[in-house]
């Protein structure tokens, strides 16, 4: 309880600095650029719910005008799904887990088959869908609150497997070899093999200069963005903001929660994963716009992926200023230019332990944990490294 009076307290003073004092925090002069933008530059004219964090974002030491000009973009329109998306996923994670488990272990006990793990896999669907056919349920295989009081239901005077006589089976090797097919058929492959063709001076040149095959960086590109033809549907900066204000104030994504439980502890979780989400949304909202001041980029406009993430290698904001590249020479870093983004993903590479030009210079266990620093999905891996071998076979 205390915990949650201290961050109220915060947040209401937080609000009432910036409504209050925006003289220190530069009142209505101009700073720089701000005029040529023609937009806002006072935080009282930032609309909601974006202030208290448009003036987190000015205690952090980005121009003022700047900020409210972004947050005054009609690209800025608050949206529940990322933080609603988020919040699931981690409640389902942490919640239903646990029901799944309990669910398991009453199959089991009932006579059934079923692995207790807490996943709900297609074993345990199907584990329940026979369940509820035995009892004349209707046959769903979902497991939720209802499966599991049905299966308590059924235990009561039945007689029982011990739990203390389960063996895990066990656990299935991750696929080597397991792609994600939209990349890697042959219509996939002819494609992106033109178009490596068409980039293979720019390739080579960067492979060389990083000591990290163009090839690599090509496959990245390819299922990252389809070599550029899909940079997102949503505005990055909109989707980070929205996730800020979400954890500053719980009640703007309530709504889109409503038909998670509402118990004590559910809505405790919910709260306090939010805030921390929230938090680290901020984090990669300022790295976007200081990004975009520096470069003389709309930061409210980047299209991006729902978390964030932009450019023809999907990188989230705060990697840019550690990886992020001009490779044109033109004086910016420009993750949506072409040889930006390749050789920033040469960068990513390189200062993850690539090490050689060509595609098969490591061994097969250090090209897959350098590739899952970049996504740590084992199919994303085995789909690079395919694309990448395929189109090294064209040198």
């Amino acid at each position: 309880m205390r915990v949650w009076k201290a961050r109220t307290l915060g947040l209401v003073l937080a609000a009432l600095a910036v409504t209050f004092l925006p003289g220190c925090l530069g009142g209505r002069d101009l700073d720089e650029g701000a005029a040529e933008a023609g937009g806002p530059v006072s935080l009282l004219d930032v609309p909601e719910p974006w202030r208290v964090t448009a003036g987190r974002l000015t205690r952090k030491g980005l121009p003022q005008g700047r900020v409210a000009a972004v947050f005054n973009s009609p690209d800025m329109r608050y949206s529940a799904k990322p933080m609603a998306a988020k919040l699931r996923e981690l409640y389902g994670i942490q919640f239903r887990s646990e029901v799944t488990k309990a669910v398991q272990e009453n199959l089991y006990q009932l006579g059934y088959d079923v692995a207790i793990d807490g996943h709900n896999g297609s074993g345990t669907q199907a584990a329940v869908r026979s369940f509820q056919a035995d009892r004349k349920l209707p046959v769903t295989g979902l497991v939720g609150d209802d499966t599991l009081a049905a299966t308590r239901k059924a235990m009561k005077g039945a007689k029982l497997r011990p739990l203390s006589g389960y063996a895990p089976p066990p656990a299935p090797k991750p696929s080597r070899t397991a792609t994600h097919k939209q990349f890697t058929g042959p219509q996939a492959l002819a494609s992106i093999g033109a178009r490596y063709q068409a980039d293979r001076d720019m390739f080579r040149r960067l492979g060389r200069q990083y000591q990290v095959p163009g090839e690599v960086a090509c496959a990245i590109m390819w299922v990252e963005t389809g070599y550029g033809q899909y940079f997102g549907k949503e505005k990055a900066a909109a989707m980070l903001a929205s996730m800020s204000a979400s954890g500053l104030d719980f009640s703007l994504v309530e709504p889109a929660l409503a038909d998670l439980p509402g118990d004590r502890e559910s809505r405790a979780f919910l709260r306090e994963t939010a805030a921390r989400r929230g938090d680290w949304a901020f984090d990669e909202l300022s790295a976007l716009l200081d990004y975009a001041f520096k470069n003389g980029h709309d930061a409210a406009a980047f299209p991006g992926s729902i978390y964030g993430a932009i450019g023809w290698g999907q990188f989230m904001p705060s990697n840019v200023e550690k990886y992020g590249v001009d490779g044109n020479g033109d004086g910016q870093v420009d993750l949506f230019d072409k040889e930006d983004a390749a050789a920033s993903v040469c960068s990513y590479l390189k200062a993850h332990g690539w090490r050689g030009e060509r595609v098969n210079a490591m061994d097969e266990e250090s090209r897959r944990a350098v590739i899952m620093k970049y996504n740590k999905s084992g199919v994303y891996v085995n789909t690079v490294l395919f694309v990448a071998d395929h189109l090294a076979k064209q040198n």
